[in-house]
């Protein structure tokens, strides 16, 4: 039997733990206890007490409630949260990597065109792993995200990072050399997606050390082939590191 993702366990788990001491300073901050709260979000004190634990998870409708509750913004409960920190421990850890095969791949996934995005997932469903797809439509988004200053979103570590470099507004290769400029960010492996055959943008791009230069072929079983040589190289052959 296969192991448990550990990366998406070890993310969720620290996003719990802020989110449960959260609850129980706002409970405190008003004098109440397990009781108190439990009657009026409606479960029992016992799961109050494995919210705040954080041993169970608080989904979006048990954030807005609660927040409800306490008459704050559900993303109150995300303040003070530093998913590069959490990132930071998982770059120091000495822990010895697994080598067995990955259960799931977290792709942070940047493209502006709906229609382009559509494709590109129904592409990587083809591909035999599963592959969570997180999907931002813009390079600051992108950014925003990976340098924690999205907030409430939760901080998912992604595996691989593929970019069509042809977004509106982009310059050149501007976010592939703002991540990889990045010392928390730039041992990710990215990937970029693009119409470009110019030879002067591809050595552009592998300076800026890219992970592969992929082009966005109009013809359906090119691009397929070519997506799908990419994720056997990164998630079969190439050992990611897990947290």
């Amino acid at each position: 039997m296969k192991k448990p993702y550990p990366l998406l366990e070890s993310r969720v788990d620290a996003i719990d733990m802020h989110l449960g001491q959260k609850l129980r300073n706002f409970r405190k901050h008003v004098g109440w206890t397990l009781a108190d709260l439990s009657l009026r979000a409606g479960v029992s004190h016992q799961q109050i007490h494995k919210y705040e634990q954080g041993h169970s998870k608080m989904s979006a409708a048990t954030l807005y409630r609660h927040g409800a509750i306490f008459s704050i913004s559900p993303s109150a409960f995300f303040e003070g949260y530093n998913p590069k920190k959490d990132l930071q421990s998982f770059i120091d850890s000495d822990d010895i990597l697994s080598l067995e095969a990955r259960e799931k791949i977290n792709l942070l996934f940047v493209e502006d065109r709906a229609s382009d995005e559509f494709l590109i997932r129904k592409v990587l469903e083809t591909i035999p792993y599963k592959i969570e797809i997180y999907c931002l439509h813009s390079a600051e988004a992108a950014l925003d995200y990976l340098k924690g200053r999205m907030r409430p979103v939760p901080f998912i570590k992604p595996d691989i990072v593929l970019i069509d470099i042809n977004l509106a507004k982009l310059d050149d290769i501007s976010i592939l050399r703002s991540i990889k400029q990045d010392r928390d960010l730039q041992y990710l492996p990215v990937l970029l997606l693009t119409n470009s055959l110019s030879k002067k943008n591809m050595i552009n791009a592998y300076r800026n050390f890219a992970g592969g230069y992929i082009t966005k072929s109009l013809d359906y079983t090119v691009l397929k082939r070519n997506l799908q040589i990419a994720f056997t190289y990164w998630v079969d052959a190439v050992v990611l590191p897990e947290a």
